[in-house]
C-alpha cells in the first residue's frame, strides 16, 4: 500500500512539473501573452511579453507586440524603446515603422534631424533589404556563381564564350564583394549597441561629465540619443540635430 501511494505521489509531482515546464516555453508565454493582450489586460500581456525578454528570447515580433502592450498603458518610454528593438531586428516592417513614428509624436521633444544625402539614404534603404545572415548567404552564392563563369572560361574552346564568361565573372565577384561588405556593416548594426531611449522625464545636458558641467539643454523621456563616449556614470550622448552633451548613464536604456 505504501509502495503503491508513493509511486502515484511521483507520477503526480512529474506531471505537476511538465505542466510548469510547459507553461514557461516561449511558445506558450507568446500564446498566453496574445490571449491577454486581445482581453485588454495589457499589464498582464507587458509582463508575459517582458519575461521572454529577459529570458533572452529576441524576435521583432515580441518587442512589437511588448511595444503595443506599454502604449496601452500609456507607457511611451517603454513603448518606443520596444519598437525602437523591433525596427532594429526588422526595418522593412511598415506596422512596426508607423507605431514608432506615431509614438514619437507623444515625446516633447521635438528635434529636427540633420538631412541626410540622397545617394547614403538610398544605399542605406538597399543594405536593410536583407539581415547580415541573409547578406552572407547571398555573397556564398555569388562567389558559386563567379567560380562557375571561372571553370567556364578555363575550360570554353571559343573566344566569344571565354570573353562573355570573363565579363560575367567580373560582374558576379561585383555583388559577391558588395553581398559581403553589407554583411559586415549590417552584422556591425547588429551588435553595436550605441543607441539609446531617455528614460527619465526630465534630464539635463551638461558641457562636461559631472554635476558641475555647464547646462546646454533639456531632454525628455521617450527621446532617441546616440551614445559617442562613456565615462564613469556619464556618457556623452548625441541627438538627430547634432547637439551633444553629458547625461548620467542611469537616465537611458540601451535600444
Amino acid at each position: 500500500m505504501n509502495r503503491r501511494y508513493y509511486i502515484v505521489m511521483v507520477l503526480c509531482l512529474m506531471f505537476f512539473a511538465s505542466n510548469v515546464m510547459a507553461e514557461n516555453q516561449p511558445d506558450s508565454l507568446v500564446f498566453r501573452a496574445n490571449s491577454h493582450y486581445v482581453d485588454n489586460d495589457f499589464d498582464k500581456a507587458a509582463e508575459l511579453y517582458q519575461t521572454l525578454v529577459d529570458s533572452g528570447y529576441q524576435s521583432a515580433e515580441i518587442y512589437f507586440n511588448l511595444g503595443n502592450a506599454y502604449f496601452k498603458l500609456n507607457r511611451i518610454p517603454y513603448a518606443i524603446l520596444n519598437y525602437e528593438r523591433a525596427y532594429r531586428l526588422n526595418p522593412n516592417d511598415e506596422d512596426i515603422e508607423f507605431n514608432l513614428e506615431y509614438a514619437r509624436t507623444f515625446t516633447v521633444d521635438r528635434i529636427e534631424p540633420l538631412p541626410v544625402f540622397f545617394l547614403l539614404k538610398w544605399y542605406r534603404s538597399v543594405r536593410q533589404i536583407l539581415s547580415s545572415n541573409g547578406w552572407a548567404w547571398c555573397s556564398l552564392f555569388w562567389i558559386a556563381v563567379t567560380l562557375s563563369f571561372v571553370l567556364i572560361f578555363w575550360f570554353a574552346l571559343k573566344s566569344s564564350t571565354k570573353r562573355l564568361s570573363f565579363s560575367l565573372g567580373i560582374i558576379s565577384l561585383v555583388f559577391a564583394v558588395v553581398s559581403i561588405v553589407f554583411s559586415a556593416q549590417e552584422k556591425e548594426n547588429e551588435t553595436i549597441r550605441d543607441k539609446a531611449i531617455i528614460f527619465q522625464s526630465v534630464v539635463t545636458v551638461k558641457s562636461s561629465p559631472g554635476e558641475t558641467g555647464k547646462e546646454i539643454f533639456i531632454l525628455h523621456s521617450g527621446t532617441k540619443v546616440q551614445i559617442t563616449k562613456a565615462l564613469g556614470k556619464w556618457v556623452e550622448v548625441r541627438i538627430a540635430d547634432g547637439n551633444k552633451g553629458w547625461i548620467p548613464s542611469e537616465s537611458i536604456e540601451l535600444i
